[in-house]
């Protein structure tokens, strides 16, 4: 007789605990230690339990701290990426480890979702500064050698960092409109 999908799924977090805290040449005694650490409690003999699935049905705090401790994602204890081929994230529901990862983590959302939105935030934030900075090494740079700050270079990339920061903005104004709360924007702020 076929097991629930529950009790696989329980059965496959026993499996990468356990893989995880040897991989990291781990005790079952360090791993409950690290979990303590952590904040919650997991004795010894409850890690045993876990990797040898004798307690399932881990709570979403549980796989958490888990994952914290043995430094991995929550994703990672659920989908074994890398180490099987298919996993089924839900009952009767196949895809590859890596794609029920992207699932878990929101990457494969509508592009509407609030999660999605703060993501292209993040990501825009951190090609601007990166753009500014390279813009700020380069004028640094010409102007320590020839004496003049700029170029085409300079330019061309001071263009698109306006740009970027332009639709940045425009993402703001979205994120605002839905009621969501705006990640802070150092430096970037909107020009008057």
């Amino acid at each position: 007789m076929e097991q629930p999908w529950a009790a696989r799924v329980s059965r496959t977090i026993a499996q990468e605990v356990r893989r995880h805290r040897l991989a990291r040449g781990m005790s079952a005694q360090q791993l409950s230690d690290a979990c303590n650490l952590l904040g919650m409690s997991f004795p010894r003999t409850v890690i045993s339990n876990i990797e040898n699935n004798r307690r399932g049905n881990l709570t979403v705090a549980e796989v958490s701290v888990l994952a914290a401790a043995l430094e991995v994602a929550p994703a990672v204890l659920l989908f074994p990426v890398g180490y099987a081929e298919e996993v089924e994230y839900l009952p009767g529901r196949t895809v590859s480890p890596l794609e029920a990862a992207d699932w878990w983590n929101g990457e494969a959302g509508n592009e509407d979702q609030a999660l999605a939105q703060l993501r292209k935030h993040r990501r825009l934030e951190v090609q601007i500064r990166r753009l500014y900075k390279q813009i700020w090494e380069t004028a640094i740079g010409d102007y320590r050698w020839q004496g003049e700050s700029g170029g085409p270079e300079a330019s061309a990339a001071r263009e698109l960092a306006e740009e970027m920061t332009a639709e940045l903005h425009e993402l703001r104004d979205e994120i605002t409109r839905r009621g969501l709360t705006l990640p802070p924007l150092a430096g970037l702020d909107r020009p008057a």
